[in-house]
């Protein structure tokens, strides 16, 4: 694969990371390396990144994902949803130059391809209040708040 691709395809690559990394605590770059030798497989800088990430922050990201996972366990769910949730969550918080519905829809529709409509309409609702509570402050990156501490520590 050579050139550049869409964000669109940058984001299903990165989920496709994501998604791998869920079955295996190996490297986010040995799971590049073998989906290139299995699969002709070649992630893009923003997959790469974005995939890295999630994995850096995932106790956090879960941590949204168990609060409204409502009527599921967090234990439970599947990996497509996982992955999906990991990813629009990450982008919501820490990708700033992404609209938040963009990647909403996106995990919708990646939920919908690879997990069908059942699991994407509960995606969607997970994200709904996770939006709701992010919009109205309630919610705030780790980075922020930790910033916000060491201010009023002051």
């Amino acid at each position: 694969m050579s050139g550049r691709i869409s964000r669109r395809e940058a984001r299903q690559q990165a989920f496709e990371l994501i998604f791998e990394m869920s079955f295996t605590d190996m490297s986010v770059e040995s799971i590049i390396q073998l989906a290139g030798a299995a699969r002709d497989f070649e992630a893009s800088a923003y997959a790469r990144h974005t995939a890295e990430e999630v994995y850096d922050r995932r106790e956090e990201l879960d941590g949204y994902i168990a609060r409204f996972s409502r009527g599921r366990n967090f234990r439970r769910l599947s990996r497509v949803v996982l992955a999906a949730l990991r990813l629009a969550i990450y982008e919501i918080l820490y990708v700033k130059e992404l609209d938040a519905r963009i990647s909403i829809n996106e995990a919708i529709e990646l939920t919908k391809k690879f997990s069908g409509q059942d699991e994407a309409s509960f995606v969607h609702g997970v994200l709904g209040g996770f939006m709701k509570a992010y919009e109205s402050g309630e919610i705030v990156p780790v980075e922020k708040q930790a910033a916000k501490d060491g201010d009023s520590a002051e």
